[in-house]
């Protein structure tokens, strides 16, 4: 189940130059199937973008086509506590309609259960509540919340948190092509960090790629459908032993191994692959020749699709889309902590600085690796607070964030000495500027760690406390 809880399709300009998974319109995929071969077993049918689940004793998947006759069209209706809007998702098992809880009058989306599967399938209810259940206690700022569920006239439904702008990654990327490395990481860093969060819970979602990640509309990653959930270790339910989006599974999962973190974490290298570059590491229009590439073939270097991307990124995708689940990211926190490092050291100085001062009262000037940032302060004073980035004797990149004070007197040393002890961070040191010694409040950090929110916080700090330091030591506002 895609687009879990967006609005309706986007068109977006011509995006014949951004190669995108094999849909179902593209020659080389309708009609097409192919056996399996000898790990599965099955005949499936292949769509690129769409989820497929190969169940033991079926010889046919899930319908890919929205199983939903015309006159279950829900449109305008009232459902349980829910009046019904317009249709703005759907998939292989259910309908996604926006909608508006009648008594707490809040957006919500509520994704209706295909009542037609139902009946071909009763056990599917069970594992639509088991989604419901799973997710609903999965609270995370990067997932689409689960807030009810319930039944009304047969219809099997649960309530969740509609996603104001709702386009997804995979219609992003189709309108406007890859992505640059920054916000690709920045995505990426959010989705791995949902996951986290579900991994901790002992689930795996089975199924992440750019169709099931949701962009809010201050451009924030929301991960939605976890209809292929399971907890960890946990046997698939009613047969199922190989379930997920093939262009984004793991090899190992077509052997049969259990889905795992690290399967989780592969997908997550395809999508960040797809998101820097428009373009699948893997590709084919039947599935089994789509295996043996997952299986088999090394991953094609990014290098020469984005001769400029950062090595960082280079490893990080080499070790997401390791053949051996050995060698990935042990755990999504780890994968997360090597992006955050990555969207660091990508950041330059003056995005880095403009981020960290938004919205506050100050004035910029420099360029480069060299800045000064005027702030207003209470009772019409100033202060000046400089931003340089250079290296240590050790070949280190250090950002420093320093203010000049007043002139360093010998009979300010104590005031200075005694200041510094009660501070938890930074301080008081003497610097030559300009020919002269002077007191300067600074705050040093590794350029490639040092975040936004770290900077503006030392920002502020250093500002006031320079001020403060002038004022006790000369009644004046010179500097």
């Amino acid at each position: 189940m895609s687009g879990s809880s967006r609005r309706p399709d986007r068109k977006g300009p011509d995006h014949r130059d951004y190669p995108t998974p094999a849909r179902a319109s593209d020659p080389l995929v309708t009609g097409a199937s192919e056996a399996v071969g000898e790990d599965l077993g099955q005949t499936v049918d292949f769509l690129g973008d769409s989820t497929v689940t190969y169940q033991g004793d079926v010889e046919e998947p899930v319908e890919n086509d929205d199983g939903f006759p015309a006159v279950d069209d829900l449109t305008g209706r009232i459902l349980g506590q829910y009046r019904m809007g317009p249709v703005i998702g759907h998939g292989s098992m259910a309908r996604v309609y926006q909608a508006e809880h009648q008594y707490l009058c809040r957006p919500c989306a509520i994704k209706v259960l295909n009542p037609g599967l139902v009946a071909r399938q009763p056990q599917i209810r069970e594992q639509f509540w088991a989604e419901a259940r799973v997710v609903a206690n999965l609270v995370h700022p990067h997932v689409v919340t689960v807030h009810n569920l319930g039944t009304d006239r047969d219809y099997h439904f649960i309530e969740m948190e509609y996603v104001e702008g709702g386009i997804s990654l995979k219609e992003t990327l189709v309108k406007d092509g890859p992505l640059d490395p920054i916000r690709a990481s920045k995505l990426v860093h959010e989705v791995v960090l949902a996951l986290g969060a579900a991994h901790r819970s002992g689930l795996v979602h089975r199924d992440v790629k750019p169709a099931n990640v949701l962009l809010t509309t201050e451009g924030r990653a929301k991960l939605a459908d976890f209809g292929l959930v399971r907890r960890h270790g946990e046997p698939g339910q009613g047969g199922a032993k190989v379930a997920g989006t093939p262009t984004f599974m793991a090899p190992e999962l077509f052997l049969g191994s259990p889905a795992s973190p690290r399967s989780d974490v592969y997908a997550v290298g395809v999508m960040f692959y797809y998101l820097l570059s428009a373009r699948l590491p893997f590709s084919a229009d039947r599935v089994a020749r789509l295996i043996r590439l997952h299986r088999h073939q090394p991953v094609p270097d990014i290098r020469l699709l984005i001769p400029t991307i950062n090595e960082q990124l280079v490893e990080i995708l080499a070790r997401c889309l390791a053949k051996e689940p050995s060698a990935r990211f042990a755990t999504a926190e780890e994968l997360a902590d090597e992006l955050d490092t990555a969207i660091a050291q990508l950041r330059d100085t003056e995005g880095l600085l403009r981020e960290s001062v938004e919205g506050l009262d100050c004035f910029i000037q420099g360029a480069r690796d060299q800045f000064r940032v005027l702030f207003k302060l209470p009772n019409d004073r100033l202060q000046e607070v400089y931003l340089e980035v250079g290296q240590n004797r050790h070949n280190e990149r250090l950002l420093s964030i320093f203010s000049v004070c007043c002139p360093a007197e010998h009979r300010h040393y104590e005031f200075a000495l005694k200041l510094n002890a009660e501070m938890t961070y930074g301080g008081l040191s003497v610097r030559e500027v300009n020919g002269q010694a002077m007191f300067v409040m600074t705050r040093t950090f590794p350029r490639g760690h040092v975040h936004p929110e770290d900077v503006r916080a030392a920002l502020i700090d250093i500002a006031r406390r320079s001020d403060w330091v002038e004022q006790q030591l000369t009644h004046a506002d010179v500097y």
